[in-house]
């Protein structure tokens, strides 16, 4: 689809921007060879590793629920200028009411990965390609487009929000931090930020994982092709018993786990940290160094040795490993990656919100996924505000989390 103008204004958090454009072409890609011709200006331009060529086709690749590729491509005079990468999936609707299960119903979603826009990520040029994401979705290619951790201070966000129709619109995106840690030189200065009394508690807690009766603790490094079926069989003895299997997410000796980490070892970037008791697995840090920012995918400690505080033990290891560039890596930024925690509040120096933004389709089924939406955003809304004013919310977020992971050894993973 070719647009041609000489000149346009369009607003954009409040002001209107004026354009001069020179020819431009709207291509999607859609199928593997396509996305294969935008190789080269990918591979050029900056991003996060989610938006990554070679990440990417892998993940295409690993999960059955995907499609195809839906990558849209704005040329400026034949030339790529920018790309926002997404995918068709048929999946099960995302929205739930706090940690109960999923609702039932499969759709048809445009998914936007994080950081899918690479190249020039004007104000200009996201218009143009949120313009083809609801042309897609009028076209009636899927019942809604998912744009996945977008930043709200992005022409992205502000403009996915203006720009579709009011059934179409998302009206309650749910924002969360994503934080980040600038490395230091030595982990001296990570514990100078810090108050008096939580140096006092990181020592206390040091000392006991480090008197704990089951073995001397060690800190482990996986990154090589020959070492993943030991990173998996000691990682799976510890996931197995977390709440988050209770729920079906995080980490998994599953087909779509081994394919993304077999591509971070063959690529170089897997740095995977498991923390032993002497010869027991009680927590691990999975992430990818990609650049020079380790990115955070996978976290969890076996709650039988909840009394030793594995989890921030394993933490603070890695920290002191990164900034004394253990094994010859250059980290010069961890990437907590979205959601709250209190450890990532500690220890992060930037931080900034972001949301997932829905646009829904024009359609009979679009409208009643955004009614759901709505409706699930508004419990979780009233409920979260109900149990913070009676101060119950961490209490209940702790049972729910004790009762799934009883019960988490029962559930098999999910490829």
């Amino acid at each position: 689809m070719t647009r041609e103008r000489d000149h346009a204004t369009f607003g954009t958090a409040g002001r209107e921007v004026s354009l001069t454009l020179k020819e431009i072409e709207i291509r999607v890609a859609r199928t593997l060879c396509e996305v294969e011709a935008l190789r080269e200006p990918w591979t050029a331009w900056p991003g996060h590793r989610d938006s990554d060529i070679d990440f990417y086709l892998t993940i295409l690749q690993s999960r059955p629920e995907i499609v195809r590729p839906h990558v849209i491509a704005l040329y400026r005079d034949g030339k790529p200028d920018t790309i926002l990468v997404g995918r068709l999936e048929r999946k099960p609707s995302r929205f739930r009411i706090g940690y109960l299960p999923r609702l039932g119903f499969r759709v048809r979603c445009l998914t936007f990965v994080h950081g899918a826009l690479r190249g020039n990520a004007s104000a200009e040029n996201t218009w143009h390609l949120l313009q083809e994401v609801m042309n897609c979705l009028r076209r009636d290619e899927a019942d809604v487009a998912m744009l996945d951790d977008v930043s709200i201070d992005s022409p992205l966000y502000r403009l996915a929000l203006k720009l579709p129709g009011a059934l179409s619109r998302d009206t309650l995106p749910e924002l969360q931090g994503h934080e980040v840690m600038t490395v230091p030189e030595s982990i001296k200065e990570v514990l100078e930020c810090m108050s008096a009394h939580r140096r006092h508690e990181l020592r206390r807690t040091a000392k006991k994982l480090q008197s704990n009766p089951v073995g001397e603790p060690r800190l482990v490094c996986y990154r090589d092709p020959a070492e993943l079926d030991h990173l998996f069989h000691d990682a799976e003895e510890i996931a197995r018993k977390t709440y988050q299997r209770g729920l079906g997410v995080g980490f998994a000796d599953t087909v779509r786990v081994r394919k993304r980490l077999e591509l971070a070892a063959l690529k170089g970037w897997l740095r995977a940290y498991l923390l032993y008791l002497g010869d027991r697995p009680c927590a691990f840090w999975i992430g990818m160094l990609y650049g020079e920012t380790f990115v955070s995918d996978y976290t969890a400690y076996d709650p039988e040795f909840r009394q030793f505080s594995p989890g921030i033990g394993l933490v603070m290891r890695m920290i002191e490993r990164f900034c004394n560039r253990a094994d010859g890596d250059v980290i010069a930024e961890l990437d907590f990656g979205p959601g709250d925690a209190e450890y990532k509040a500690v220890l992060c120096t930037t931080k900034w919100l972001e949301a997932v933004v829905y646009i829904f389709s024009p359609t009979l089924r679009g409208v009643a996924l955004k009614s759901i939406r709505t409706a699930t955003r508004v419990v979780n809304v009233v409920a979260r505000k109900v149990l913070t004013s009676t101060k119950l919310a961490s209490w209940a977020r702790r049972a729910w989390r004790g009762r799934l992971a009883k019960h988490a050894e029962k559930t098999p993973p999910k490829n």
